[in-house]
């Protein structure tokens, strides 16, 4: 659907703020996550080093590890710059973790809004509007009239969706955010 390919186009922004930090290798795979240094093996070397090493498609990075230390097959030029480039990343006892932001920080959506989202100035509204107290539903529809964005007959008439724009009560009058929420008898009514 349109949500998730828009939500898949912020891969890119999210993998700025992933950590990959490798403890025995028991989860990471060993081509295509980024644990090595913020990128994978197969980015930077491609699919021939999967090839070379006869390890397939669904190794895990514990696979190259023997007693403790780094152990690649040291048959191609690639190889051997992947086994040291390793070298200076530690292997230890603990799981592999991802982590947002910083090592250490364990993922939360606010964590993430917060450091993916671009900051405006705050508007003189806003205590109003998103209050402690609020009902969300309240707040949204607030929101939406201070910034003119509900979908009303005069709004759609500007674009050209409709061809005219009175009240859907029928009371003759143009039907707009003032209208609707001030003038209209029948939402005076109700």
């Amino acid at each position: 659907s349109w949500s998730w390919r828009q939500i898949l186009l912020l891969r890119p922004v999210a993998k700025e703020h992933l950590i990959y930090k490798c403890g025995r290798g028991d989860k990471f795979s060993l081509w295509f996550d980024p644990w090595m240094h913020g990128e994978s093996i197969h980015a930077l070397y491609g699919h021939r080093v999967i090839h070379d090493t006869r390890l397939g498609r669904l190794a895990l990075v514990k696979d190259v590890i023997r007693e403790g230390r780094w152990n690649w097959p040291l048959i191609s030029s690639d190889l051997v710059d992947i086994q040291h480039r390793v070298q200076d990343i530690p292997i230890t006892l603990t799981s592999d973790s991802i982590f947002w932001g910083s090592t250490g920080n364990s993922f939360s959506t606010k964590l993430v809004w917060q450091r993916i989202r671009a900051r405006s100035t705050e508007v003189v509204w806003h205590k109003l509007v998103w209050h402690p107290a609020r009902m969300p539903k309240h707040a949204f529809c607030l929101w939406l009239v201070l910034r003119r964005a509900h979908i009303t007959r005069d709004n759609l008439l500007a674009i050209g969706v409709l061809h005219i724009a009175y009240c859907v009560f029928n009371c003759g009058e143009v039907e707009c955010l003032e209208h609707l929420f001030f003038q209209c008898p029948f939402t005076n009514s109700v």
